[in-house]
């Protein structure tokens, strides 16, 4: 909601018609960026300390803030930053709208930074960060243009991210390998996961072997193939000698340096999984081949623009198909299994397709129990015909079921090994902790989870605005909700209306309350005597006085970020 914009541009960058804004909205504002600054580290401050890397086109720069302005004009909501190098240039620009900001706040769980536009010169400095909903669809959280790329404005980038979050940080990110990328997020997000993309890494490999490789489109199929369509650690590791054998790629560096690392960035290993849709398909690589062709850097930023509007209409509007289709029909089970008919109940049919695959998958697993402590029991499992094996540890004291492959902890389902030792045991429904509410079919409904208290931790002083935040994030939610709807809009205005009024009576009638006390407090320190009578004189009656406005200036004090906003 907040609007952290350090606009401060030279006249020859500046658009001539900017739009009047709201002194209201320009009081908040002003507001928000100085309670922001008192977290801010001085590295954070907005400007670089160099020149950027690559320059804008004349005239860019103003086409690009009058935009922002004219967004935020209509949308208060909408939120911007603007980083400056040390010649008082724009930078890097970040934004994002007010449907953003909600979607995060619901899954924003797991987060992929495309970054594919970064280095082309060919292209717009463009990147995005990358979210699923609970339809297995798409969504965009934020963008950014970034004309400088160094640590500092990566570092810039997480933190801006987090500003326009709220301070909610995702359990995982997936990003490209580059080094500058690596530190950036191990300095700004260092209690996140941090995984390679797979899609990324695929990109980056082609463009290293562009050279080498004579037979390019061939080769991109084989490695696309090679780490995409396999679900076993032994098939994928033959396919990849495979391709090496085929293309005389055995000595390569890069690949060698690949196969390495290979845990981080392979499909099979699990890491990858949450953006890999039941076709094999990455979700950010098809939503970032949508805004390719308008990302030219000859083409006219706001032709981007309009069509990166286009693009987020779409994909909201393939999400509320989604969910009348799911109202309207049931998924297709398998088998009269209750374990199915309960999931599918309660999943989205994107989620419960996931779910149902590995119900399948798990009719072919073996399990052998090996080992019995008390609660715990502990069973090889592995698929039937397979050499692989993991290890399952259930505690049936609360019916705990933890796999090695770790499915569950990367993607949110419960992988077949577990569910095959679940059926093994007799529980023939998912236990509650092992449905999340990101893949079930209200997680809109309702008010998402916040982690986030990093900035009240850094800065006491600001509980009053975190409070802020928060009851914005449910006032947005309820927004972006009620507008679908005439009905909707009407009851919760008037819903609105009923607590605006409740509130001002719990405001007021702490402020009588702390008069009270106060005069308690007056009247306690009087001389202690039946025989005394108290005489206030005017002095007297004006330090009482004194007394109460000074109590009700705090009290005015703590609620002044409230009345601003």
């Amino acid at each position: 909601m907040k609007d952290l914009c350090f606009v401060h541009v030279p006249e020859t960058e500046q658009p001539n018609n900017l739009e009047t804004q709201n002194p209201a909205f320009d009081l908040t504002s002003k507001i928000l960026v100085r309670e922001s600054l008192e977290c801010l580290p001085m590295d954070y401050f907005n400007h670089l300390r160099s020149e950027r890397v690559r320059d804008m086109k004349e005239g860019e720069a103003g086409c690009l803030l009058h935009y922002f302005q004219r967004q935020h004009f209509e949308n208060p909501s909408f939120f911007y930053a603007i980083l400056l190098d040390i010649n008082d240039k724009v930078s890097n620009i970040f934004w994002a709208d007010d449907n953003m900001v909600v979607d995060y706040n619901y899954f924003g769980d797991v987060v992929l930074l495309d970054m594919r536009f970064r280095t082309n010169k060919d292209y717009k400095p463009f990147v995005q960060f990358i979210g699923v909903n609970h339809h297995n669809q798409a969504l965009i959280f934020s963008a950014a243009l970034l004309y400088d790329d160094t640590v500092e404005s990566l570092k810039w980038l997480f933190h801006t991210f987090l500003e326009a979050m709220s301070g909610k940080k995702p359990k995982v990110i997936l990003t490209d390998q580059d080094a500058t990328v690596v530190e950036a997020v191990g300095s700004i997000l260092p209690e996140t996961g941090h995984h390679i993309c797979v899609y990324q890494m695929h990109q980056n490999t082609l463009k290293h072997l562009s050279d080498i490789v004579k037979d390019a489109d061939a080769f991109s199929n084989d490695f696309r193939s090679c780490i995409y369509d396999h679900n076993d650690e032994d098939d994928f590791i033959h396919a990849w000698e495979a391709m090496l054998d085929k293309y005389n790629l055995k000595q390569n560096e890069w690949l060698r340096w690949m196969y390495r690392e290979k845990e981080k960035w392979a499909v099979v290993y699990g890491k990858n999984r949450f953006f890999i849709d039941m076709k094999c398909s990455h979700l950010g690589e098809s939503l970032s081949n949508k805004l390719r062709s308008y990302l030219n850097d000859g083409q006219d930023v706001l032709q981007f623009f309009k069509h990166f509007e286009r693009v987020m209409d779409e994909q909201r509007h393939k999400e509320i198909k989604a969910t009348h289709k799911m109202s309207h029909c049931k998924p297709e089970l398998m088998g009269n299994v209750i374990l199915l008919k309960h999931a599918s109940e309660i999943y989205t049919p994107k989620a419960f397709e996931v779910f149902q695959h590995e119900y399948e998958e798990c009719l072919n697993v073996v399990a052998n129990q090996c080992s019995q402590n008390g609660y715990l029991s502990e069973y090889k499992v592995n698929t039937f015909g397979k050499s692989q094996e993991y290890i399952v540890t259930f505690d049936s004291s609360d019916d705990l079921v933890i796999c090695s492959c770790m499915k569950f902890e990367y993607v949110g389902f419960l992988c077949s090994h577990a569910l095959r030792v679940l059926d093994h045991r007799n529980i023939k429904v998912v236990p509650s902790r092992y449905i999340l509410k990101r893949w079930m079919k209200d997680a809109r409904i309702g008010c998402a989870q916040d982690d986030s208290d990093f900035i009240i931790q850094e800065n006491p002083k600001l509980v009053a605005a975190s409070r802020y935040r928060d009851m914005c994030r449910s006032i947005l939610n309820l927004s972006a909700r009620a507008a679908e709807s005439y009905d909707a809009f009407h009851f919760a205005s008037g819903q609105l209306n009923e607590t605006i009024e409740g509130v001002e009576k719990i405001l007021a009638q702490k402020a009588e309350d702390a008069q009270v006390i106060a005069s308690s407090s007056s009247a306690a320190t009087a001389p202690d005597s039946e025989n005394v009578e108290i005489f206030l004189d005017g002095n007297a009656i004006d330090d009482q006085e004194k007394s109460c406005r000074t109590q009700s200036k705090k009290e005015n004090e703590a609620t002044e970020p409230h009345r601003h906003k």
